[in-house]
């Protein structure tokens, strides 16, 4: 028997349910591009436009919606029956799931060529100064320290947790009536969330699925949180490798 957290919410429409993935998406991309040139200004790698614009426009305006929605069912501050997908799994279930939520996430750069095509084909005319893969040696040495703090502590931490918790936690529930549909809809719309980097679409989409899919599955948004959280360190890490190897 499924307790009061896992009970089906009510449904969003489908087109209310793309607005609302969506839109997140579109606020932050303009905010990306006008954060652009201030950042190229003062020497710093692109994503640190992004890391400004998740941190004073994505995580505002989704907690907003949560906080709201929250206030309305409960008259309180309060996320009950706004974030159903908070079952409690073991331990051993954490130590399962985790694991193959990161090698299903492997899809993304293994779809590369992929990837790759899409942008040669469609966005040659994205303009360097917003491509997040940007060449690192062009930035000093304190320039990409700073930068890869601020990443670690918006990227990695603080986005993950805040995109869970909106996207599998209040949204994915809202689909259940899809069933396993609701999977690739699901991963489908937040990989076109992505605006800032649009040919990496098809390789979110793919790569996202088993995340999602263990979501629905296990109604706990913490599985994907971890996750989340470790495979966008990945680019700190790897940032931090380039930093060692040229000090």
């Amino acid at each position: 028997m499924k307790t009061a957290a896992a009970t089906s919410p009510e449904q969003h429409s489908v087109p209310v349910s793309i607005m609302l993935h969506l839109l997140p998406g579109m606020v932050t991309g303009i905010a990306f591009f006008l954060f652009g040139p201030f950042v190229q200004h003062r020497n710093l790698p692109p994503f640190m436009a992004l890391c400004i614009a998740d941190l004073v426009v994505l995580m505002p305006f989704v907690l907003g919606i949560l906080i709201y929605q929250g206030y309305k069912k409960n008259g309180r501050l309060s996320l009950k029956g706004i974030v159903p997908y908070r079952e409690q799994i073991s331990l051993p279930g954490y130590l399962l799931y985790v694991p193959i939520v990161l090698v299903a996430s492997g899809l993304i750069p293994l779809l590369a060529p992929v990837s790759n095509s899409i942008f040669a084909r469609l966005f040659s005319w994205w303009p360097a100064a917003y491509n997040l893969a940007a060449d690192l040696s062009a930035y000093s040495r304190s320039a990409l320290i700073f930068s890869y703090i601020v990443n670690f502590l918006v990227i990695s931490l603080a986005a993950p947790i805040t995109e869970e918790i909106y996207f599998r936690g209040y949204l994915l529930p809202r689909l259940s009536r899809f069933g396993l549909w609701a999977v690739p809809m699901h991963s489908i719309l937040f990989a076109l969330f992505h605006v800032w980097s649009p040919w990496m679409a098809v390789a979110r989409a793919v790569g996202l699925m088993p995340l999602v899919f263990v979501a629905q599955k296990k109604q706990n948004i913490y599985i994907g949180m971890i996750a989340h959280i470790l495979v966008n360190s990945l680019d700190v890490l790897t940032g931090v490798m380039f930093i060692l190897k040229h000090s």
